[in-house]
């Protein structure tokens, strides 16, 4: 008999697994991908390397060396010698934007901070500060304010683990003095991008209207980027003029993980993720290292509250370790006359991980090479797709890319299955602007109009869908609705003014002049 250790959280990432494996199938089984699989093998790979750990000091160390090379990246990255991961930000880390980073660099701020307080040496304290100072300052360039609030709470999370006893009235004092702060602080940062903050806001009561469709098991795992839009377009078609209009846009993340996983996994995945949290802070070991892990696990909580943690692999990962360095009061045995050897679990994730990253390596890379100048690698490169149908499909990003090629380089027939297909996978104003344009193509003239009208509901700050259907109308000589929604045009309030966009404008102008006149030219000779 062979005696087999776990503790309450291990049971309960157990149930929580199965959970989501069955909601997942259930939703996808006309698509069940092993990216998927790799992604949740690898994170069940840092947690077992996590909790086989003896010295969970040196997983923080580990974050900590992390943190360092993110730094390094940024300073490079903000004296141009090296190019960021996006056009629009000058640093990114390794990461597409500075917000994930921002949020990683919060909870090693605060994990920084918690091996301070533990140490008692002077030399590890001179270069914890150190750190401390510089990732501080990076922070400030990555302009996150999720991942400011996230290093603020993580930091009171160690104040309250670490306090000591003191004078009842000081400590009712301090306790208020932080509590305000925090308001004051979370106040101030919702200003410093109020429309940003605002545009959340709306996702998130789009986001309440979803798990009121579906409150017990969800819509499924992987589900929010397939109808989010189509129910912000419900939203904007049954409140014309709503004060969001001129802050809407293409979503794919809620940006609160909870409610992502209330709108997929409803009521049941809720409870149990509640039951996690409260296991984690109920049931941990009183260990001085511990309190380093609770304050950067609640760091990371409330970075997830204001972002997309969960689609972040770093911070995917990041979680797994903390949750994985996690050591609870009390173990339970349970004995087995099977051999239970962990480090086989650890390789058949490793070999998982591993195929599954090599196979999105590959499909990234055909993905782009669609673009290529060079015709046989565009050849290649669709004929690997065509191969890869169902793992493209389980990428939305990607699959989006490869719509767009489709609409610009495929014949009308095949482009129409895409788009419409990408239409139930990551449905966006501009991707129902070219479904409009190929029904319009193939005189179906209807659907076109279908299309441009979902469009301008799902984004009714943009201007193309209004200009497709005016243009449609004006082709029909619909001159009713071709001058409502003309109107409708020029009264739009454009997020950034392009020079497409005041020749849009222009020309709209032009025609609705032009129909005027004509109209009181035939009212005289009448």
């Amino acid at each position: 008999m062979q005696k087999v250790n776990f503790n309450i959280l291990d049971f309960l990432l157990l149930c929580y697994s199965l959970m989501a494996g069955f909601n997942f199938y259930f939703t996808h089984q006309d698509r069940l991908c092993f990216f998927e699989v790799a992604k949740w093998s690898t994170f069940l790979l840092c947690y077992i390397v996590a909790r086989k750990i003896s010295h969970k000091e040196r997983i923080l160390w580990g974050i900590i060396v992390l943190g360092m090379v993110e730094v390094i990246i940024v300073i490079f990255q903000k004296n141009h010698w090296l190019n960021s991961f996006h056009p629009d930000f000058n640093v990114t880390g390794t990461f597409s934007n500075p917000g994930p980073l921002g949020g990683f660099l919060g909870v090693t701020i605060t994990i920084i901070v918690g091996l301070y307080l533990t140490k008692k040496s002077l030399i590890p304290k001179w270069a914890l500060f150190t750190i401390f100072i510089l990732l501080c300052f990076i922070l400030l360039l990555t302009d996150s304010r999720a991942g400011w609030l996230s290093t603020l709470f993580g930091m009171a999370t160690l104040c309250f683990l670490f306090k000591k006893k003191k004078v009842k009235s000081f400590v009712l004092i301090k306790n208020a003095s932080l509590f305000l702060f925090m308001i004051l602080f979370i106040i101030s940062i919702y200003y410093h991008k109020k429309d940003s903050a605002d545009g959340r806001l709306l996702i998130w009561r789009i986001s309440t209207e979803m798990i009121a469709d579906a409150p017990l098991a969800g819509h499924g795992i992987g589900t929010f980027e397939n109808k989010y839009m189509y129910y912000q377009a419900q939203y904007f078609e049954s409140h014309p003029y709503s004060k969001y209009e001129k802050l809407a846009d293409n979503i794919v993340y809620p940006y609160n993980e909870f409610l992502r996983i209330g709108v997929e996994q409803g009521i049941i995945g809720i409870i149990l993720i509640l039951c996690i949290i409260v296991s984690i802070f109920k049931y941990t070991s009183k260990e001085k290292y511990n309190k380093v892990y609770l304050g950067g696990f609640v760091s990371l909580l409330i970075f997830s509250m204001f972002s997309y943690s969960f689609n972040v692999l770093l911070l995917w990962l990041l979680g797994s370790l903390l949750l994985g360095g996690i050591q609870y009061q009390k173990n339970i045995y349970v004995s087995t006359k099977y051999k239970f050897q962990s480090s086989w679990i650890i390789i058949i994730c490793l070999v998982i991980s591993i195929k599954g990253g090599h196979d999105y390596y590959n499909l990234k890379l055909n993905v782009g090479k669609l673009y290529s100048e060079s015709l046989q690698e565009r050849k290649v490169a669709e004929a690997y797709i065509e191969r890869c149908q169902v793992g493209l499909q389980s990428t939305p990003h990607l699959f989006d890319v490869y719509a767009q090629y489709s609409f610009l380089q495929l014949p009308a027939t095949k482009s129409l299955l895409i788009l419409k297909q990408a239409s139930t996978i990551i449905p966006s104003s501009e991707l129902y602007c070219d479904l409009g344009d190929v029904y319009k193509e193939q005189k179906q003239i209807d659907k076109a109009i279908e299309c441009y009208i979902l469009a301008k509901n799902m984004l009714p700050n943009r201007l193309l869908p209004k200009y497709n259907l005016f243009c449609l109308y004006r082709e029909q000589r619909d001159s009713i609705k071709m001058y409502k929604i003309g109107q409708e045009a020029l009264l739009t309030e454009i997020k950034i003014t392009s020079t497409k966009a005041l020749r849009i404008k222009k020309e709209i102008k032009r025609s609705l002049s032009q129909r005027c006149d004509k109209i009181g030219q035939c009212a005289l000779e009448e």
